[in-house]
């Protein structure tokens, strides 16, 4: 114990500020001179040499601490930066379909508090502001009927969550899909979102098939939303 005693306040004290200063120096140049892809490939494997140097010659209690120093400085720091960068962030690597990067940034940003949550949350907190303002806007709304703006809405957040749902972002959806949108609950939208399908594929035309996997999607929103009875209400006055 005494020995212990020792390792951590006379040698782990200063190890952990030392690597917290040398790994913000590196971040603050490489955030600069890389994009998002390379940032990244660089931090997996400086977390990676962190890990085996304490397999090698440091304590094994100090691994959590040490690999947190590291994080902390290569992504939690510099988190919204790379995510947005303009050529090679988040929005470019979707759109390009690199599954590689973003696995690669999911299995990075995973380990740290809230890492990609507040982005996703923030491209739907702009869904709900868009269809906020179109509800605002129309001379004559009746809150017990979803118009196309809010159906629009529902496929737009739809259309979110294909495109993240290979990344788990569970509490990002949570926060925005919990929102009212024109005086009227997200409950109430999807309910109504549901009836307008199933009336004959609804103002798309759909077909069985289209209506059916859209019903499919429609249920893993529903996990989101907080007040699920809300929902079956609503859904059971719609039925009937």
């Amino acid at each position: 114990m005494g020995q212990m005693d020792h390792y951590e306040n006379g040698f782990e004290v200063d190890m952990l500020k030392d690597t917290a200063d040398y790994y913000s120096q590196k971040a603050s140049n490489w955030i600069l001179e890389d994009s998002c892809p390379d940032y990244m490939l660089k931090a997996k494997e400086c977390l990676k040499r962190e890990k085996d140097r304490v397999a090698h010659y440091l304590h094994s209690s100090c691994e959590l601490k040490l690999l947190e120093k590291v994080q902390h400085e290569l992504l939690s720091v510099y988190a919204t930066q790379l995510l947005e960068k303009e050529h090679s962030g988040c929005h470019a690597l979707l759109r390009d379909d690199k599954v590689e990067d973003l696995s690669r940034m999911y299995r990075l940003f995973s380990k740290i508090p809230r890492g990609l949550d507040p982005h996703v949350t923030a491209e739907g907190t702009t869904l709900v502001k868009q269809a906020k303002d179109a509800a605002s806007n129309k001379k004559a709304y009746k809150k017990d009927v979803v118009g196309l703006q809010e159906q629009v809405f529902v496929r737009k957040v739809i259309e979110l969550h294909d495109k993240y749902i290979a990344y788990a972002l569970k509490e990002a959806f949570e926060v925005f899909c919990n929102k009212g949108v024109g005086g009227s609950s997200s409950a109430e939208l999807l309910a109504a979102f549901c009836d307008n399908i199933l009336k004959k594929g609804g103002s798309e035309k759909l077909s069985d098939e289209a209506i059916e996997e859209t019903l499919e999607k429609v249920v893993k929103l529903l996990a989101y939303i907080s007040d699920k009875d809300l929902f079956a209400e609503f859904y059971r006055k719609k039925l009937a």
